[in-house]
């Protein structure tokens, strides 16, 4: 099927640039618009052949292919080989493939066998707690040959780019073929409320009431509500708001760094996770979660040009910017609130993505934003993780990004 937002048309951009954002120098002229389309169709070759790989055959035991023998799913392959991959990457591989239809002839086949993997691995430890609509959830960690993994259990930043990419692929594609994308996206946004965010409005875990705040997702949350009609998403895009304020106000206030966790969200006082409650020791620091804050909440402010949300992320774009003294490969991969870099200084992609993204709000940051393009093109990597970290990025900074 055609696609109605084909690579390479920018259909999103408005004389040449996002409704709220500048661009790279080199999208100001044809031949540069055309060095950057070489880049990204040169990395995502790459990642496509390092990192989407056919998944073995396995049959359904729960959900809503239960029963059915899975012989052509896809997935993203992650960095341990004990496991095949993780719902954090699922959902990257969904979003870069209907993003990159017009260019690739086999995205929207590539889509579809992604989807089935994740419609094949339901999680079934919620659906044997008295949720079924867990049916239209992942389960977050799979084994090399396609088993449980993940206990069962949900990671909600894969179910959120999951829901988005399949609410995109309904505009992509249309939803009368052999997938209802909407439907799937319906189905996924409903669960995701159900299961995973709390009444108040923000994305929440089970262990002293924590939010990652990567799952903030505000963007994901407006286009939920303009497909539901839910006033519940436009609660959780300010709730989510709150929660940064107030933490950046509490622990980082010279900077605006976030932590990757914030804990005791159902109480007045709020704080960064104390480290090991969910993942790592650097949790209540700006972890290799919250480096994607950036590209998160940057994407969304190009297209919404929320004031609030702008200078939650300047504010983070300055301070790197400083830091590292404009160039990307001074940068560190996490830092204290305080600011304190930990570990050495490289070329940290997962940080320098979202970044880039970041650099797109304020005409301050033109030459950042030039230098960490050219970074990101001759520097690409085929890590897990770290090349969705570039890639996506440099899909939206070149101005090929669009809402569903």
């Amino acid at each position: 099927m055609q696609p109605n937002f084909p690579f390479g048309e920018r259909r999103a951009l408005v004389g040449g640039r996002y409704p709220f954002g500048i661009a790279p120098t080199l999208a100001g002229n044809p031949l540069g618009r055309t060095a950057m389309d070489d880049a990204i169709r040169a990395n995502y070759g790459a990642w496509k052949a390092a990192n989407l790989q056919p998944s073995p055959a396995f049959t359904a035991s729960a959900g809503s292919l239960a029963g059915l023998r899975i012989a052509d799913g896809l997935h993203v392959r992650f960095t341990n080989p004990a496991y095949a991959t993780v719902s954090e990457g699922m959902g990257y591989g969904l979003l870069i493939t209907v993003v990159m239809a017009g260019h690739d002839p086999e995205a929207q086949t590539l889509f579809n066998g992604l989807l089935r993997t994740a419609r094949g691995r339901p999680a079934h430890a919620w659906i044997s707690n008295g949720h079924p609509e867990a049916a239209y959830l992942m389960e977050w960690r799979l084994a090399s040959d396609m088993g449980s993994a993940g206990d069962g259990w949900n990671a909600t930043d894969g179910d959120l780019d999951m829901a988005l990419a399949l609410l995109m692929a309904d505009r992509q594609w249309g939803s009368a073929g052999e997938v209802d994308y909407r439907r799937e996206a319906l189905a996924s946004i409903d669960a995701l409320k159900s299961i995973n965010f709390a009444a108040s409005g923000e994305p929440r875990g089970p262990q002293r009431a924590n939010s990652r705040t990567s799952d903030h997702m505000v963007g994901h949350f407006r286009s939920f509500r303009a497909a539901t009609g839910d006033a519940f998403w436009g609660r959780a895009v300010d709730r989510c708001l709150t929660l940064i304020e107030a933490i950046v106000a509490d622990y980082s206030p010279l900077i605006g760094l976030q932590p990757g966790f914030i804990v005791d969200c159902d109480t007045p006082a709020p704080s960064p996770s104390p480290g090991w409650l969910i993942e790592s020791a650097w949790e209540g620091d700006y972890d290799a979660n919250a480096t994607r804050n950036p590209w998160r909440w940057g994407t969304d402010c190009v297209f919404s040009g929320d004031p609030r949300w702008t200078q939650v992320v300047d504010r983070t774009v300055r301070f790197l910017k400083t830091d590292c003294g404009g160039d990307p490969f001074s940068l560190a991969g996490m830092y204290r609130l305080n600011g304190t870099a930990i570990g050495g200084r490289y070329f940290a992609e997962s940080v320098a993505g979202p970044l880039m993204v970041g650099c797109l709000l304020h005409a301050d940051h033109q030459g950042l934003l030039d230098t960490l393009w050219a970074a990101h093109a001759s520097h690409f990597t085929t890590d897990y993780y770290d090349s969705e970290l570039q890639l996506l990025p440099m899909l939206v900074a070149a101005g090929h990004w669009w809402v569903p």
